[in-house]
């Protein structure tokens, strides 16, 4: 095993360590979600192949947590070729423990507020490689003052006012504009709603007008390669230049990004007349011809629901679920009523279980009593109560 093999071993496992310390409710507010290492690599490779060849590598990580994207890129990258590499984490939960792990590298590790922090003064020291799966911090935990800050410092930073309804990583693509050198790139891993909601609107047109925009990739719900918090996810590429005219940007799905399934480019002028991006690369660019259209089936599977007879007893939430120790295996994540939804999409974490204030849990065990009994105790307590209850 070799050095870096062993650091990333051990990456692996501090960043499970370092989850479990935290309640799920605790990092969802802070939106802390780590790139899995095989996609983390796929995307520095695909940097590498968007890079002059040989040229040298300033990186930039502006949500560090452990380090997935820096172990990548010491994999994807010869190391004569990284000439700085710099990141950002506001968790010191995370980042001491990085920087224990990243001592012996070029790595210069802040643990601060990235938002917070003063771009580089001169052009040399700008990062031409930047690489971030920023926290997903939904508009709603977000202070007033907070909100106002990052759109004036958005403002300035790239002349972008976003909307009180963007989320924080609307603002880290913002904030990080004044950090790149010209003509760096960028890859973001994304929520893939600001392609069709109404906040998004801005962060587009700043793809659009303010830098070239390259790629978009969106992941292939049926391959669980990255884990299912993926599913709603996109990879945004672009370079730090304005565009050039006539303009196309490509867009991927699935397989990876070197290899997509499916590949289209896109014009910039059909985006432009486009509301919502996400109906690419499945409708051809400027037609309207191509059959090829999303159907309910290729996103969901439609069953039937089963009446558990006992609600109150049988969907549990996570608070009461930590308390009676049900195993994770048979909680089954499950959305509210729709009356009590305020998002009309709701994501996942990398668990699947759905990003909302309360998160319930359908209990679902298909093993026979006494094999409950003998090897899950709590639940077998639990489902106890629920006799006592005349609930059986």
């Amino acid at each position: 095993m070799t050095t870096l093999e062993a650091i990333e071993y051990q990456r692996l496992e501090a960043q499970c360590s370092l989850d479990a310390a935290k309640t799920r409710v605790e990092r969802n507010k802070l939106g802390q979600f780590a790139t899995p290492p095989a996609l983390a690599l796929d995307i520095l490779a695909f940097a590498n192949s968007l890079l002059p060849k040989n040229a040298k590598v300033r990186f930039l990580d502006p949500a560090f947590g452990t380090g997935s994207f820096y172990s990548a890129l010491l994999r994807a990258f010869l190391v004569g070729r990284i000439e700085s590499a710099t990141g950002y984490e506001i968790d010191p939960h995370y980042g001491r423990k990085a920087q224990e792990l990243w001592g012996g590298t070029k790595l210069r590790l802040e643990l601060s507020d990235f938002t917070r922090a003063r771009p580089p003064a001169t052009e040399l020291a700008k990062c031409n490689l930047l690489i971030c799966n920023p926290p997903y911090v939904r508009h709603h935990h977000l202070k007033a003052e907070e909100k106002l800050r990052l759109q004036r410092e958005g403002v300035k930073s790239a002349g972008m006012q976003l909307s009180g309804l963007a989320g924080l990583y609307c603002h880290f693509i913002c904030l990080s504009h004044r950090w790149m050198g010209y003509g760096g790139i960028a890859g973001w891993l994304i929520p893939s709603e600001f392609m069709d909601v109404k906040y998004g609107e801005r962060v587009k047109r700043y793809l659009l007008d303010r830098v070239t925009l390259l790629r978009i990739h969106r992941f292939d719900p049926s391959n669980v390669q990255f884990g299912d918090a993926l599913v709603s996810s996109v990879v945004v590429w672009f370079k730090n230049n304005p565009p050039p005219q006539d303009h196309a940007v490509e867009f991927s799905f699935g397989g990876s990004l070197i290899v997509p399934k499916i590949l289209k480019e896109v014009s910039s002028d059909a985006l432009r007349r486009t509301a919502k991006w996400t109906r690419f690369p499945f409708t051809a660019a400027d037609s309207q011809s191509d059959n090829r259209h999303l159907r309910i089936s290729d996103l969901f599977s439609v069953k039937r629901g089963i009446a558990t007879g006992a609600n109150n007893f049988f969907i549990v939430d996570e608070v009461q679920a930590v308390q009676d120790h049900l195993p994770r295996r048979f909680l089954q994540p499950i959305l509210p009523s729709p009356r009590h939804l305020r998002e009309d999409e709701v994501l996942a974490d990398s668990a699947g279980v759905p990003l909302l204030d309360k998160r319930l849990f359908l209990i679902s065990c298909p093993l026979p009593e006494s094999e409950v009994r003998s090897k899950y105790p709590n639940l077998w307590a639990y489902f106890q109560k629920g006799v006592e209850a005349k609930i059986h």
